[in-house]
């Protein structure tokens, strides 16, 4: 593996927020093409900005395409270059350009990765938890899993993924902490013997956005959430398509790890799932403006 180090910029972030609990549909149903968030800032503290559910900024988000192969992934007309996998130790780097067959293992705060193809049978493509780092940013790119051994594109905390093409891996992402997804494109998971297969799961902890993404393909959930030591809390799950699965949302806890703050926003469901478009163990959540994506009827809640 060889090292990386290019001292040139550092990329921000936006994030999450609240919102009061309905079943009436009042929150709005999102535009059959869908929409992104704008880009924004990172807080003073490392946390990310929020234009809250309900906002001019949140209601944008469901007025632009849904993701897909044109918008998602490295953009048309981008030349890449070969290479190895990377171990990046630099506070505040770029890579960018790059067509990897391996792994970038993060080791610094403030990284950015953007225009960026990774084919890889690694646990992890994107190995970022070692040194328990904040503020990578992957942008623009294409995460492929090529092996039964790829757990997720990124796992585990503190780090924003924006328009990603993510596709071949157990898991799409593992989402458990200070989490931005927005504007990506989850698909075709590999779906192997044996496998429990969702497009973002996340075992317990706090901040998890998912924001206008185009979640499918996987046989368990779009979204799982539960642990046996922490609860999954202030999870906003806002203008998606999500599809398939068992539940295609399942978001459990019980005792000391029951589901808080959970906000379901605005998303469009296929019919496809198993059970139904949600199962959750929040007493208490956020659920409105949710609809199938077929004849934008709306789904009531409970």
């Amino acid at each position: 593996m060889r090292t990386l180090a290019l001292l040139l910029g550092v990329a921000f972030a936006v994030g999450c927020g609240n919102a009061t609990t309905t079943d009436d549909g009042s929150g709005g149903t999102p535009a059959p093409d869908g929409g992104a968030a704008p880009e924004g800032g990172s807080a003073s503290d490392g946390g990310p900005l929020d234009p809250g559910p309900g906002s001019d900024a949140a209601v944008a988000t469901c007025m632009r395409p849904k993701p897909g192969p044109t918008n998602t992934g490295v953009p048309a007309g981008t030349v890449l270059k070969p290479s190895g996998s990377i171990k990046v130790e630099t506070a505040g780097a770029v890579i960018e350009d790059l067509d990897i067959q391996g792994e970038i293992a993060i080791l610094a705060d403030n990284v950015t990765i953007r225009r960026v193809r990774i084919r890889s049978g690694d646990y992890y493509p994107i190995r970022y938890f070692d040194n328990k780092n904040t503020g990578l940013v992957v942008e623009d790119s294409e995460i492929e899993g090529t092996s039964d051994d790829v757990t997720a594109a990124i796992s585990f905390e503190s780090y924003t993924a924006r328009r990603l093409n993510i596709h071949g891996g157990a898991d799409g992402f593992k989402a458990n902490a200070n989490v931005l997804i927005e504007d990506c494109w989850i698909h075709d998971l590999r779906n192997g013997p044996d496998q429990h297969n969702d497009g973002v799961q996340s075992t317990g902890g706090k901040g998890v956005t998912l924001r206008h993404n185009a979640i499918s393909g996987a046989s368990n959930a779009c979204v799982q959430t539960g642990d046996e030591g922490v609860a999954t809390e202030d999870l906003l799950v806002e203008c998606n398509w999500l599809s398939g699965g068992g539940y295609t949302l399942n978001i459990r806890g019980k005792g000391a790890t029951v589901p808080k703050n959970t906000r379901i926003i605005n998303n469009r469901f296929g019919r496809d799932s198993g059970y139904g478009p949600w199962t959750l163990d929040d007493p208490n959540p956020t659920v409105t403006g949710n609809v199938y994506d077929d004849d934008n009827s709306p789904i009531p809640y409970p």
